[in-house]
């Protein structure tokens, strides 16, 4: 086996951990945000700040030239306004859901995620990926059945809308891999960020001049601003251009796997608000790594030459 292709697998691990890690952190210190900014003018000046940084880091790393949009209107409109529609559904069920149960549900997001691909593309799936499916819900169940049980249980509603926002984060994934010719994952990430920035801001500004959201800028406090450009930059901007990494080199039903990790890695950010994770949490985001990382094994053991 050349080393090439195993640094290629490594480098979709890494990439993929940084995205648990970066969206992870997006749950808890969202919820906070909250409290001082409305949804939809959150989520909109996110897109712009995610946007920029993606542009700078372009611009740094393939030239200006790199910053041309040679994908057709059409494709350039749908491919943000799916991207942009994702945060959108996201932000709004995380806001009207219940911690617990949103944890619950998502569980299965890997699950509506590999049944989108599979409705869309028709591919079948690897080898293993059952096992690795299997793995990663398991571990999500026992990371949220300490708070389950013997807990009160509410359900907001909009636990419904985070399962289904996998929907279109999988669309968008499909079509981001599908519809460039030779361009770089952060080119890619780049043309959907700024169609969604457009979607979005249209939206933000329109509920601010009829008088139905508050201005962002109206904040004041710096520690505020400080964890939302955090999140911003982290989350929005680079987990984004990862998530476009590990797609391309691991397909986007097994890059799913990894949002099981999601919760966990937003268990251990939650420590910096005062949050201590118990033993149920802790097992199970180990048993969801498990998951990832028997699919990650698999695809070097498919890749390594026969014995001679």
């Amino acid at each position: 086996m050349t080393h090439a292709p195993r640094r290629h697998l490594l480098g979709a691990f890494a990439a993929m951990l940084f995205v648990g890690a970066s969206w992870g952190a997006n749950v808890p210190v969202t919820k906070v945000l909250f409290r001082d900014y409305d949804v939809l003018p959150l989520i909109a000046l996110r897109s712009v700040v995610a946007m920029l940084v993606v542009a700078l880091l372009l611009a740094a790393v393939e030239g200006r030239r790199a910053l041309r949009i040679d994908l057709g209107a059409g494709r350039f409109l749908l491919l943000g306004l799916m991207m942009g529609s994702f945060y959108v559904c996201y932000a709004i069920g995380l806001y009207y859901s219940n911690p617990i149960t949103a944890a619950t549900v998502q569980v299965a997001g890997p699950l509506v995620s590999a049944t989108t691909v599979r409705a869309v593309t028709g591919v079948r799936f690897d080898r293993g990926f059952g096992v690795a499916l299997s793995l990663t819900m398991l571990g999500g169940l026992i990371l949220s059945s300490s708070s389950l049980l013997g807990s009160h249980v509410t359900f907001g509603g909009g636990e419904i809308i985070v399962l289904l926002s996998n929907v279109l984060w999988t669309l968008y994934s499909l079509k981001a891999q599908e519809w460039f010719d030779r361009a770089s994952q952060l080119h890619r990430t780049y043309v959907a960020s700024l169609s969604a920035m457009g979607w979005l801001a249209l939206m933000a500004v329109g509920l601010v001049i009829v008088g139905r959201s508050r201005s962002p800028f109206a904040v004041s406090d710096t520690w505020v601003w400080a964890q939302f450009l955090v999140v911003a930059v982290l989350a929005s901007g680079l987990g984004g251009y990862f998530w476009n990494v590990g797609a391309s080199r691991l397909g986007v039903a097994i890059a799913s796997l990894w949002s099981n990790l999601v919760p966990f890695f937003a268990v251990l950010w939650a420590m910096a608000y005062g949050f201590t994770p118990n033993g149920y949490q802790i097992a199970g985001g180990l048993v969801a790594l498990g998951g990832v990382v028997y699919m990650q094994w698999r695809k070097l053991q498919i890749m390594s030459p026969a014995p001679i």
